[in-house]
């Protein structure tokens, strides 16, 4: 119960606070009851003394807020896709509150952030989570903290963090590069006519030009956020497969 209520306080959707406690303990709870009896065939053993229970309760919430945050990254990829280019089309300034991280993130990053969300849903990513939860207790059982065992944990969160760049540039790479374009031809312009004010001009027409572009690149922002939600359980596979002991 400890490592699933540890997972679902940092998992994508699971952990928004719209999602009230009290309904979160009774499904944490539930889900343990589902799987105690698959865990207890394993003859896991119990220890006798309170100092080594308390260490096995803090593997087990260790386990379960890795394996949720290593989920978690690939959606600061999604906000992240958005705060690249907010601030060149001048929506830098319109925060809004994200309800699954609790952070100010700009308006456009917000909105990525929730298309992520679909996608995650429509991919039936909140019942991968809680496959892998269930994996864990045959693949990693414990966790070990000397230093080649730290050093592969560290190690997968390096491959994930590189990876939320990778993606973040993907989804945000149409609408930056054409922001780029049009901020070039204002530039050219305000050579070419000095009387005009480009300031005033451009900050409406990166602002229409970044939407058009947002609409028609929609399609392909959420095929790159499944196929990164895909890879991402793949590698969260993989981690549990190849868990250092």
């Amino acid at each position: 119960m400890v490592r699933i209520n540890a997972m679902i306080v940092i998992a994508p959707l699971y952990s928004s606070d719209v999602i009230p406690y009290r309904l979160k303990a009774i499904f944490t709870f539930f889900v343990s009851l589902i799987l105690f009896p698959l865990v207890a065939a394993k003859g896991f053993s119990i220890p006798g003394n309170m100092g080594e229970y308390a260490l096995l309760i803090f593997g087990n919430a260790a386990i379960g807020l890795y394996l949720g945050f290593l989920v978690s990254v690939i959606f600061a990829a999604f906000q992240l896709s958005g705060q690249y280019f907010a601030v060149q089309i001048g929506f830098g300034i319109n925060e809004v509150l994200d309800p699954l991280g609790q952070i100010s993130v700009p308006l456009v990053g917000q909105f990525k952030n929730l298309m992520g969300l679909l996608v995650f849903l429509a991919i039936n990513g909140h019942h991968m989570m809680l496959a892998a939860i269930s994996r864990s207790f045959e693949l990693a059982p414990l966790i070990s903290f000397h230093r080649e065992a730290a050093g592969g944990l560290l190690k997968y969160l390096a491959y994930t963090f590189s990876g939320m760049f990778v993606v973040a540039l993907k989804i945000s790479l149409p609408v930056v590069g054409t922001v780029f374009l049009v901020t070039v031809t204002l530039g050219v312009l305000a050579k070419a006519a000095p009387q005009m004010n480009i300031m005033m001009l451009g900050f409406p027409f990166k602002i229409v030009v970044s939407f058009i572009v947002l609409l028609l690149s929609a399609p392909l922002v959420i095929r790159i956020m499944q196929v990164s939600l895909e890879r991402t359980f793949s590698f969260l596979s993989n981690v549990l497969i190849h868990w250092p002991k």
